[in-house]
């Protein structure tokens, strides 16, 4: 029998699930689910930038998500069913935030797809995980029943770690020896309260997470050479301009995007500027009025102009892939590491609440323009190929090397190891 993929097992699991789950629901938090449920309507219906919706039938769809919550029978599965609704316009920024859960989980590891596996990249040396022998350049090979693929990790992810936390994780790990074992992690599981205790808290909770998210990482330790890691372009035109002139005496530059989410249109046309001497297309915004050219002015004197090696990864999504993108077309530097996500959308996030001064926040994501590039392609579903392909074995992940920083250095003329290039932004490690 043909194995179902993980997104096609989301689409029947809330059917099955209402025969699963014994909990009782309150009517209140019944009535509260179907009114997040007809704002995201709403929300969609008036900023979704096509207006036939990808050929979703809005009226059936929401009708059926409505049923399917008057008959649920957990606060998780009405988030589940949420969500579902906004998978199945295949749009990477189109997506559901739901309120806090009153559990959380942390599974003690982060995975991410290296080429076309999933490999452990770091491991909290007091988990459930590192216990039972889980390092740092294994392969999760099977991840409760399912064989993680690129086309589907994202929404692995988010089922797993967001919208269906769950207490154990049922895998079948590989080591760099090759050797295959199956192991159940257990997750640590935090009890919360769904409310947030005011508005002065979700505020303070914003500021650690765009500081945390916005740390940039700076080395300048070989003459003629930086290497700039920038995590997110949550960021400032002000910080990325403070960035920028740290550049005057570096000759070559390293900017690694690995692991970059994206975050802020201006903050990629200011980053875009900094980086050229003239005026620069990054393509064609399709929205819902209509197109719009997006270009940017040239930077002038202030702009940077040494050689560049751009490093992407499978998690270098939205804003980090169209600036490796237009470094490509604008023949302006080269590009290293591994395939981008392909999440290159325009899109803006709404935020609602329930409460007074203790609230219950949740929000949705809707996308407000597709992106054509100068050589009139997508890069949603495709992502951004490399010029040159490297990417870490199991054993650079074990031992902490970055072959990929090391091979960027010596396209630029010079002499890095992969262990002295680990060195440089080591990931957190429990020995």
């Amino acid at each position: 029998m043909e194995r179902l993929s993980f997104a096609a097992c989301l689409l029947v699991t809330v059917a099955i699930s209402l025969f699963c789950s014994h909990n009782v629901l309150s009517q209140s938090e019944r009535d509260l689910h179907q009114s997040i449920l007809k704002q995201i309507r709403k929300d969609i219906e008036e900023h979704y930038y096509d207006p036939e919706f990808h050929r979703v039938d809005i009226d059936a769809t929401f009708k059926k998500a409505s049923e399917y919550i008057k008959g649920a029978k957990s606060v998780e599965e009405m988030t589940d069913i949420i969500a579902r609704v906004l998978f199945q316009f295949d749009d990477s920024h189109l997506y559901y935030i739901p309120p806090r859960s009153t559990t959380s989980v942390d599974y003690g590891w982060k995975i991410q797809m290296i080429g076309d596996k999933a490999y452990v990249t770091e491991v909290n040396g007091s988990s459930d995980a590192w216990a039972k022998g889980i390092r740092p350049g294994d392969r999760v090979y099977m991840l409760e029943g399912f064989i993680p693929s690129r086309q589907e990790f994202h929404l692995l992810k988010l089922h797993y770690e967001l919208l269906s936390p769950q207490p154990t994780l049922d895998t079948i790990i590989v080591k760099p020896s090759g050797q295959s074992y199956k192991v159940i992690i257990q997750a640590k599981v935090t009890k919360d309260h769904p409310f947030m205790p005011s508005r002065r808290e979700l505020e303070m909770d914003y500021e650690r997470s765009y500081n945390k998210n916005t740390q940039q990482s700076f080395y300048d330790g070989i003459p003629g050479l930086c290497i700039w890691k920038m995590p997110s372009f949550e960021v400032s035109e002000i910080k990325l301009d403070k960035m920028t002139d740290k550049l005057k005496n570096c000759p070559s530059l390293v900017f690694d995007l690995r692991g970059n989410g994206g975050g802020l249109l201006s903050a990629l046309a200011q980053l875009v500027s900094n980086f050229f001497d003239r005026d620069v297309t990054i393509g064609i915004a399709k929205g819902r009025l209509g197109d719009t050219k997006l270009t940017v002015k040239r930077g002038g004197e202030k702009s940077y102009d040494g050689k560049v090696v751009v490093l992407i990864d499978s998690e270098s999504a939205s804003a980090a892939e169209l600036f490796a993108r237009i470094m490509q077309l604008e023949k302006r530097g080269r590009v290293m590491g591994d395939q981008s996500e392909g999440a290159v959308m325009e899109a803006k996030v709404f935020y609602h609440h329930f409460g007074m001064e203790s609230v219950i926040p949740y929000g949705v994501s809707v996308t407000s323009g597709d992106i054509i590039m100068t050589d009139g392609q997508r890069l949603e579903k495709v992502g951004v190929q490399p010029d040159e392909k490297v990417i870490p074995t199991a054993n650079d992940l074990l031992n902490g090397s970055d072959p990929v920083i090391s091979r960027a250095a010596q396209a630029l003329g010079f002499t890095l190891t992969a262990e002295a290039a680990g060195r440089i932004f080591p990931k957190p490690r429990s020995d």
